[in-house]
């Protein structure tokens, strides 16, 4: 009987610790980030994904002001162009496919408005709460032209 009930508790408290697994930001990062610096974390990422099977990556881009260099090389922040999450959201899933990662895992969010640009990237257990977003502006102001993603270019190879 001893032994039943130990077993049952046994349970009891395995089931508890599987289901309490919360989600674990594994990176961010700005704008201010080089096309290898990227290409070296979404590896990572991916990585992250391989290794944790039963887990989805949740990606929070959040639109902001981004980084220009200016006449004299010195950075400033500068509104953003219309559309910017969706672009940089583009850009992530041609590289996922590039690299034969497990795209239906990764969950894209738009974040919403930050003062500067801004992503996030989640692991998130089965059954954990997915993380949730935390925007500091209501609205963006936005400059003309077209917003791109991340690396133009520089992917293909």
């Amino acid at each position: 009987m001893k032994t039943i009930f130990l077993t049952f508790l046994f349970c009891i408290l395995f089931c508890f610790s599987a289901f309490s697994q919360e989600a674990e930001q594994i990176d961010s990062f700005g704008d201010g980030i080089t096309c290898e610096d990227y290409l070296a974390r979404m590896d990572a990422v991916i990585n992250q994904a391989h290794n944790n099977l039963s887990s989805n990556i949740f990606v929070l881009i959040y639109e902001g002001k981004q980084l220009k260099y200016n006449r004299k090389n010195k950075t400033e922040l500068i509104f953003p162009h219309y559309g910017l999450a969706n672009a940089k959201i583009r850009s992530v899933k041609e590289y996922l496919s590039l690299r034969n990662a497990p795209a239906e895992r990764f969950v894209f969010v738009k974040a919403g408005f930050r003062e500067e640009f801004m992503v996030e990237i989640w692991l998130v257990p089965a059954g954990a709460i997915p993380p949730k977003s935390t925007p500091t502006l209501t609205k963006m102001r936005y400059r003309k032209g077209k917003a791109v993603g991340f690396c133009i270019g520089c992917c293909e190879g």
